[in-house]
């Protein structure tokens, strides 16, 4: 049986934000020790320093500006029931003796909702694209195994 997707939706945006908020806490401790660094009579090395931490936070923004993007998918997915596979739905499929439990909306990895294992992917990955547009007892080929969807919310 498959958890309400408002649950899976919720427990994405959570760690959407926790992303966002360690990669914040990053980029503040990277500042902080920026401005910490002590011009040294080695002006070079303190140059070198200084643009190593601001390539660094430059990085870690460009990260933030991505989850912020996913966090913006994952705020318009529709709740409604699905027919088809599409971007919001939530599936079990078998394969072989292995079930696994699908929510498309954003490549966040594996989440947990109470001991459930789920896998966040988003319709654009190479097996989101394989379960777009098929439906409940249909069987998919991709990387030549068989996934059959069991359940579709």
């Amino acid at each position: 049986m498959l958890p309400p997707k408002s649950d899976i939706k919720s427990l994405c945006l959570a760690h959407v934000d926790k992303l966002i908020a360690e990669y914040e806490n990053v980029i503040a401790e990277l500042q902080k020790g920026m401005f910490e660094e002590t011009k040294s009579s080695a002006g070079d090395k303190y140059e070198t320093s200084r643009t190593q931490f601001q390539r660094e936070i430059e990085r870690l923004k460009i990260q933030i500006s991505q989850v912020h993007t996913t966090k913006g998918v994952l705020l318009n997915i529709n709740m409604g029931k699905a027919i088809t596979v599409g971007e919001g739905s939530l599936l079990t499929v078998s394969l072989g003796n292995n079930k696994l439990t699908i929510y498309i909306a954003a490549a966040l990895g594996t989440l947990n909702h109470n001991g459930l294992s789920i896998q966040a992917i988003s319709l654009q990955s190479p097996l989101g694209m394989a379960l777009k547009g098929h439906k409940e007892g249909d069987t998919i080929a991709f990387n030549q195994k068989k996934y059959t969807i069991e359940a579709l919310a």
